[in-house]
């Protein structure tokens, strides 16, 4: 797998997500910070198991441990004939229970996909962070819907866990949607001077990727690490 793992570029894979989440947690863990090994991940709000999926790549690819969660009873079926290899729960996220759920798994986590229809600040405060850190969490908060219902007090929850926002107010057509953060902790000094000092606020999600690829350098990277 690590030898796999090493070939593989943007270039050579195909990507999932429906706003580049999986594109951008690739480009962050294997081509800036040089991850040569298979992740862990939490999906909360899974849906489909490929279209739009935000860890179908990490999975069925690049061989990552984890747990999606969806409330929708109509994925399983289309689950357990994917080819998905980890197991979709069919439950209320807002009740789960994220200690349990997380126990098998190390401390440090690669991925928190939170993509709900509600409650987003809900869940957060459920999740076991003082046991468990992400290097990378894609949060929605619909603030084209909701204004800063769920927007503010997620980001005071995360910023008060010392995540720091690399990407806020994430666009799609519809307008600012989701929030993109990182732990600074899982990023050489470096490394994350480099991505803090890219413009990524209130951009297209394309537009994100498109800057971090240009930012791009395998010698400055290795400098930097």
């Amino acid at each position: 797998m690590t030898s796999k793992i090493h070939s593989l570029s943007c270039e050579n894979l195909s990507f999932y997500s429906q706003a580049s989440q999986d594109k951008f947690v690739f480009l962050l863990l294997y081509q800036f910070l040089g991850k040569q090994d298979a992740g862990y991940y939490l999906e909360i709000g899974a849906s489909h198991p490929v279209h739009i999926n935000n860890t179908y790549l990490f999975d069925t690819i690049l061989g990552w441990k984890g747990v999606s969660i969806d409330i929708d009873t109509t994925y399983k079926n289309l689950w357990e004939t994917s080819d998905r290899k980890n197991c979709l729960l069919t439950q209320d996220a807002t009740k789960s229970n994220y200690r349990s759920l997380l126990q098998p798994y190390p401390k440090n986590l690669d991925y928190l996909s939170l993509d709900i229809d509600d409650h987003y600040d809900a869940i957060l405060s459920t999740i076991p962070f003082e046991k468990h850190v992400f290097k990378i969490i894609t949060i929605e908060h619909d603030f084209y819907r909701w204004g800063d219902k769920f927007r503010d007090s997620e980001r005071k929850i995360l910023t008060s866990l010392g995540y720091y926002l690399l990407c806020p107010d994430v666009c799609v057509p519809e307008g600012a949607f989701e929030d993109w953060w990182i732990y600074p902790e899982a990023f050489p000094k470096g490394v994350l001077s480099l991505l803090t000092s890219l413009d990524l606020s209130n951009k297209k999600h394309f537009e994100i990727i498109n800057a971090m690829q240009k930012s791009l350098s395998y010698e400055k990277l290795f400098d930097l690490n």
